[in-house]
């Protein structure tokens, strides 16, 4: 079934070229083939040169025949047309993306200069009007002069008393003054026609003018709201974003963020494995060295004995644990403890 293209809907849709991103196409194309025309001319010479060798020239024409065929093959155009088409979306919606308030600013800016142009060329069309209206005012106004030239005339000629001769001045007077009267009221019926049409097309125009500043303002305020609630959503996006940070984090950052952690823990686990072996190792150390004290002072306390015992007398005895009984040691006549070790 045939599309009909002339159809309301049909003709609402844009095509590529149409729409901003073929826009930027075409502006892209235009460089384009400035850049491939001044390359053309640069190698020009070159190609000059080849085409004086066979063998350059065999190749040349087996590359300009493969061109052709890139060329003119439906594929590669299909492909290169939707690649190229994807690049223009790409950057223009790069654009967009960075600033798409500035976007609307200037479709605004546009609309009111074009609201200008209206103005400026509704002053004209009423400047128009106005000339038209003075124009059928002067040519009323020649008309009736020429008509009252023609009455005169007409009275000259019926008052009697000139000859022939005499009259056909007058005579041709009065045709004159009557036809340039017709020709004036002629034109002053075609003159009050178009400014009939003209004073209604002015104010369609008004009409028109009024509901496209409408549009204007209506617009104008619809991207200022959208100004606002962008920066409202964009502060309040920040926050989010820091939150999101928080609770997500940097997937570097809690890396690096575990990573030492796990550093903290292996370090405390090594110098607690560290201290807890030297803590058994002094716990062993001590004990030894306990012993040992021990056993030292038991053997010390043993020779003091065995030294004593040679040292007293054999009257002397000794008591449990160590002690010497100094009662029982010392003789009735008590004589110095040293002198039998004198005799």
């Amino acid at each position: 079934m045939a599309t009909n293209s002339g159809s309301p809907v049909m003709q609402g849709l844009k095509n590529f070229w149409q729409r901003p991103e073929g826009t930027a196409g075409k502006v892209v194309l235009v460089l384009g083939g400035i850049a491939a025309a001044y390359g053309f001319v640069q190698i020009l010479p070159f190609l000059i040169a080849a085409a004086t060798d066979t063998l350059h020239l065999a190749i040349l024409i087996g590359a300009i025949l493969l061109l052709i065929f890139i060329v003119t093959d439906k594929r590669v155009l299909t492909l290169g047309k939707l690649i190229f088409q994807g690049i223009m979306r790409f950057l223009t919606g790069l654009f967009i993306e960075l600033d798409p308030i500035g976007i609307l600013k200037n479709y605004i800016g546009e609309m009111k200069k074009n609201l200008g142009i209206m103005d400026e060329q509704l002053g004209n069309l009423n400047g128009s009007i106005r000339t038209l209206q003075n124009q059928i005012d002067a040519n009323q106004k020649d008309a009736e002069h020429s008509m009252a030239l023609a009455n005169q005339a007409d009275k000259k000629m019926a008052a009697g008393g000139l000859t022939s001769l005499d009259q056909q001045p007058y005579m041709s007077a009065k045709v004159t003054n009557q036809r340039h009267a017709a020709s004036l009221i002629n034109i002053n019926k075609s003159l009050t026609d178009l400014r009939d049409k003209l004073k209604i097309l002015y104010d369609q125009l008004i009409r028109w003018r009024a509901t496209a500043e409408f549009q204007v303002t209506d617009k104008e305020n619809r991207v200022s709201e959208e100004e606002m609630r962008r920066k409202a959503l964009k502060k309040a996006y920040s926050v989010f974003q820091a939150a999101k940070k928080i609770f997500r984090g940097d997937p570097v950052a809690n890396q690096i963020y575990d990573q030492t952690l796990e550093y903290l823990a292996d370090d405390a686990g090594q110098m607690l494995g560290e201290m807890e072996d030297f803590n058994r190792l002094a716990n062993k150390l001590m004990t030894n060295m306990d012993l040992e004290t021990g056993a030292i002072n038991d053997e010390a306390v043993k020779q003091l004995s065995e030294f004593q015992q040679k040292l007293l007398p054999a009257s002397v005895t000794a008591v449990p644990g160590g002690v010497l009984d100094q009662s029982s040691a010392t003789p009735a006549n008590r004589k110095d403890d040293y002198s039998d070790l004198i005799k």
